[in-house]
């Protein structure tokens, strides 16, 4: 009865370690709903600037940048001139910052669409 007692606890330590290890995660993508500070998701950036998905869909990406961007320029002046006048919260300035960083990149040559020579 002492070995049958004895084979069974093995027997179940072994299986116990099989399924831990099958637990461990191996896989070294970030879990679902973080992401890279600095690197924000176009949903992110619409949020931003007030718009939704449904109000660029249907627009060309041409059409689609140019309403994000006329969009942010006029969130980053309205939290300017909240800034300007002292009430800009914490919330606030830390939008302004990350749309400042949006519109200087969206600015920048590089992230025009390339012409076709």
């Amino acid at each position: 009865m002492k070995k049958l007692a004895t084979c069974i606890a093995v027997g179940l330590l072994a299986l116990g370690a099989q399924s831990m290890m099958a637990q461990t995660n191996t896989n070294s993508v970030t879990a679902p709903g973080t992401h890279t500070p600095g690197h924000h998701r176009p949903v992110d950036i619409l949020k931003l600037v007030g718009l939704t998905p449904a109000d660029v869909k249907d627009l060309t990406p041409a059409e689609r940048r140019a309403k994000i961007v006329q969009a942010a320029n006029t969130v980053v002046a309205e939290l300017q001139a909240k800034k300007t006048d002292g009430t800009l919260t914490p919330e606030g300035q830390e939008r302004l910052t990350r749309l400042e960083k949006f519109l200087a990149h969206a600015n920048h040559p590089k992230a025009a669409a390339p012409s076709k020579d």
